[in-house]
C-alpha cells in the first residue's frame, strides 16, 4: 500500500459529517443560498440511493435546460428512459469496441510517443492521450459522424450543455437517415420514445460520457506516475488491473461533488433539511471514510472490497459503467507496454471546476 496526496474539495474540518455551508458570492458569481455538504460514505449512499426524499430535478437558480437532461429527471419518467439507454448499451455492444479501443490507444501513444522523441522528450499523456482517446471511442459508440468531430472540443467547455443540446438533433436525423451500427441509431429507430425524450438521452450520453471519462482516464494515469511502485506492481503483473482500475476511480473521482435538492422536509445524520435546500455529496471525503475504507489515505491497488461512488449509486448509476471500466483498461494496457517507466517531468496541473476533476496536463519521459 502506498501513500497518496490528500484530494482536493474534501472539507476535512467540518463539525460534522451533515453540515451546512454558506456560499459567498465572487467575482463572477452572486451568493448562493447556501447548501448541506454531506461527508460519509453512509449518509452519501442514503442520498444517492433515495430519489423520492433527495431529488434529481434542478434546484432554484439552476439552468433550466437542465431539466431536459435524463441526469436531472426523478423516477419514473427517469426509469423509464433510462431503461430504454440501457437496453440499448448492451454488453455484447460494449465489448465489441474492445480491439478499435486497442488499435485507438496504441496509435495515438506511438504518434506522441515519435513526435516527443522528435522534440523535447516529454510527452503529454492527458492532451496527446487519455482526452482524444476517450472523445473518440465515445463518438464511435454514439455513431457521431467523421464530419462533425471537430466539434467535440466544444463539448467538452463551459458551454456543453447548449452546444450537445443543439447537436442531438442533427445527430438524430442523421442516424435516422443514415443507420449504423451504434447507440443513437437503435435509440432514434426506438418506436416508444418521443423526440423529446430522444433529445434527453443523446446529449446525456454526450456530456456525461465526455468530460468524466477524459477526467477518470487522465487521473488514473496520473496517481500511476506519482507512485512509480504501483506502476512497477502493473507492469510486473504482481498487481492486477481491474482491481487497480477501482482504486484509482477512488482516490481519483471524475466528479468532485454531486447535487441533490431536497423534495421534502427529513433528517440526516441529526440534521434537519427542509424541503428546497441543497444537498451535496463530497466524493472525495467519502472515498476517505475509515468506517467504510481500511487505510483510506493510501493507493492500494488490490483493495477489496471497494465500494467507490465515482461511478455513482442508486437509480443514477453511470449507464455506461462497463463501457467506462472496458475504456480504462484498455488505456492503462497499452500505456503500460508502451512506456517502462511513467516518469513525471513537470507538475501535474489541475483545472477542475468544483465539480470535475481534470488534469489539464500530464507531462512524462517519453522514454
Amino acid at each position: 500500500m502506498i501513500p497518496t496526496p490528500p484530494p482536493r474539495h474534501r472539507l476535512p474540518h467540518s463539525p460534522a459529517p451533515v453540515s451546512w455551508q454558506d456560499e459567498p458570492g465572487t467575482r463572477d458569481r452572486p451568493p448562493g443560498p447556501g447548501f448541506w455538504a454531506v461527508t460519509r460514505h453512509a449518509d452519501a449512499l442514503r442520498v444517492l440511493q433515495d430519489p423520492a426524499t433527495y431529488s434529481s430535478l434542478p434546484g432554484p437558480g439552476e439552468p433550466p435546460l437542465l431539466r431536459r437532461l435524463l441526469s436531472h429527471q426523478d423516477p419514473p419518467q427517469h426509469t423509464r428512459l433510462r431503461e430504454h439507454a440501457a437496453g440499448a448499451l448492451t454488453a455484447e455492444r460494449v465489448q465489441r469496441f474492445t480491439a478499435t479501443a486497442h488499435e485507438r490507444a496504441r496509435a495515438l501513444l506511438t504518434r506522441a510517443l515519435d513526435t516527443a522523441r522528435a522534440t523535447d522528450g516529454v510527452l503529454d499523456l492527458a492532451t496527446a492521450v487519455s482526452a482524444p482517446y476517450t472523445a473518440l471511442n465515445l463518438a464511435d459508440l454514439l455513431g457521431v459522424p467523421h464530419a462533425d468531430r471537430r466539434r467535440l472540443p466544444g463539448w467538452t467547455g463551459p458551454h456543453a450543455l447548449e452546444a450537445t443540446t443543439g447537436y442531438a438533433p442533427h445527430l438524430i436525423v442523421h442516424r435516422r437517415r443514415y443507420p449504423d451500427d451504434d447507440l443513437t441509431t437503435v435509440l432514434a429507430h426506438n418506436a416508444r420514445l418521443t423526440s423529446d425524450e430522444l433529445e434527453m438521452l443523446v446529449p446525456l450520453l454526450l456530456t456525461t460520457g465526455l468530460v468524466p471519462m477524459r477526467d477518470a482516464a487522465a487521473g488514473g494515469l496520473a496517481l500511476l506516475a506519482q507512485h512509480p511502485e504501483a506502476y512497477r506492481e502493473l507492469r510486473d503483473g504482481s498487481a492486477e488491473l481491474d482491481s487497480a482500475i477501482e482504486e484509482l476511480l477512488r482516490l481519483h473521482p471524475p466528479l468532485l461533488t454531486i447535487r441533490r435538492t431536497a423534495a421534502t422536509d427529513t433528517e440526516l445524520s441529526g440534521r434537519r433539511v427542509r424541503r428546497g435546500e441543497k444537498v451535496v455529496v463530497f466524493l472525495a471525503t467519502a472515498h476517505h471514510d475509515a468506517q467504510v475504507f481500511t487505510a483510506p489515505g493510501r493507493l492500494d491497488l488490490a483493495r477489496t472490497p471497494n465500494p467507490h461512488l465515482s461511478l455513482g449509486a442508486g437509480p443514477h448509476l453511470c449507464l455506461g459503467a462497463d463501457f467506462a471500466r472496458l475504456q480504462l483498461r484498455v488505456l492503462y494496457e497499452e500505456v503500460l507496454r508502451a512506456l517502462p517507466e511513467l516518469r513525471l517531468t513537470g507538475p501535474v496541473p489541475t483545472n477542475g471546476s468544483g465539480i470535475t476533476n481534470r488534469v489539464a496536463s500530464l507531462p512524462v519521459r517519453a522514454g
